[in-house]
This record gives structure tokens, sequence and C-alpha cells, in this order.
């Protein structure tokens, strides 16, 4: 299964490519670490952050995308563009797309600890978050 980890900002969507075969993990190279909403105030940027993630998925055949789940309200709340860029990503027709909280993905990564660091996964501090949302979405379906 190859896996999507998404965690959306303010104007990027941070991406980890992964793939989960008989319970082991691979951390895949992908050509981006991140796609930028230009235009979020425009149809056509949203849609051309659309049309570039739906390539992505196609040429890595991304069997799922997990996006990190953002509260709507509070001190931590999402903003209006990366809600923008939610839901360009599920309105893909035939993509499946997960959300997982904050609080699950803590929760799992406490019961199953990581023995790596980003570096030794040949991934940026900043990719922490999506890498974390696609493993904690493939140890739920282990």
């Amino acid at each position: 299964m190859n896996l999507l980890g998404i965690d959306l900002n303010n104007k990027e969507a941070v991406l980890c490519l992964m793939s989960v075969d008989n319970g082991l993990f691979n951390v895949k190279e992908c050509r981006t670490r991140g796609i930028e909403l230009r235009k979020g105030d425009t149809s056509e940027g949203i849609q051309g952050f659309q049309f570039q993630i739906k390539k992505l998925i196609e040429d890595y055949k991304i069997d799922r995308v997990v996006i990190k789940q953002r509260m709507t309200k509070g001190k931590f709340a999402g903003s209006a563009n990366s809600f923008k860029m939610e839901a360009a990503i599920q309105l893909i027709e035939g993509l499946e797309v997960e959300l997982i909280s904050n609080t699950d993905i803590k929760e799992t990564l406490k019961r199953n600890p990581l023995e790596y660091q980003m570096k030794d996964l040949e991934l940026r501090q900043f990719q922490e978050p999506a890498f974390n949302t696609a493993y904690c979405y493939a140890l739920r379906q282990l």
C-alpha cells in the first residue's frame, strides 16, 4: 500500500511518501517535499494546487492520502487556506482520504515510539508531522 502523509499549513501541503508491505514501512523518495498554494483566493489557484496533488498521486500510484487534522477553533486553529487545500484534496475523484487527529497521532506514537530520527529516514525536520501522520495510519491498519 502506498500512502501519502500530508501536513497542511497556511500556504503549503508538506508531504511524506511511504509504502507499507507485509508490515514493513519504507519511506520513498519523492520529487517534492511540499506543494504550495500560490493564490488561495482564486479558483484558478486552488485548481492548480489540486492538479499538482492529483498528478503526484497518479505518478506515484498512491492508494490513500492521510491528512493531519487541524483544529477549527482556538489558539491552534487551522488557517482558511489549509481548509481550502484539504477540500481540494478530498474532492479528487476516486481518491481515498483519511483525516487523523493530533491526539490519535500522539497516542499511537506513545504506544509505538520511533527508533529513528528524520535525518536517518532522509527526511527534513519540517516533514516530521507528515511522516507521523502516514506512520500512525499505517500502524492502525496492521
